[in-house]
């Protein structure tokens, strides 16, 4: 027999007895100190000291600005909000708040060009080259021209062409 048992035969005491007269260790035992109970050691802040707890200088649990989340941070200004969402996961429109833009009275809905009818029409030609804009010996030849003459004035980037309109 052990020696446990054989303590238990001797002593007028059932093994639930003695499990029944365990006293529970408090929490505070596994702590250093009790301010640590109110710490969170696993948040702190750059300079290391401890998120949460006792501070000198003042309230640190400010709301988050713009500048101190990451990249992908996007807080807004609650501006843009032109209705609410559901409980259902819907949004409904308020169309009070939806922004509307007027039309002049003598608008003209003729559709116009943003190019001026002046400049010449581009017309690429690959005479040479099977595979057209896509030939890489195109592109060799290009290149090698750039480096050599630097940028090859075209009828595209002539200034006289152009229209001032002021």
């Amino acid at each position: 027999m052990s020696k446990e048992l054989q303590l238990m035969k001797d002593s007028s005491l059932t093994e639930d007895d003695k499990i029944t007269d365990m006293k529970p260790t408090y929490v505070n035992c596994f702590q250093q100190s009790p301010i640590n109970l109110l710490t969170r050691p696993w948040k702190r802040y750059r300079d290391g000291s401890l998120f949460y707890g006792q501070t000198k200088t003042g309230n640190r649990r400010t709301p988050l600005t713009t500048k101190q989340g990451n990249k992908t941070l996007y807080k807004g200004t609650r501006s843009s909000g032109v209705g609410r969402h559901t409980r259902y996961g819907g949004y409904l429109i308020n169309w009070n708040r939806v922004r509307t833009f007027v039309t002049p009275k003598n608008y003209n809905t003729d559709l116009k060009p943003l190019v001026s009818h002046n400049i010449p029409e581009l017309k690429h030609t690959f005479k040479g080259y099977p595979q057209g804009s896509m030939d890489p010996q195109l592109y060799f030849e290009k290149l090698r021209e750039y480096i050599k003459h630097g940028k090859v004035p075209t009828d595209a980037s002539d200034v006289n062409c152009y229209v001032e309109r002021g």
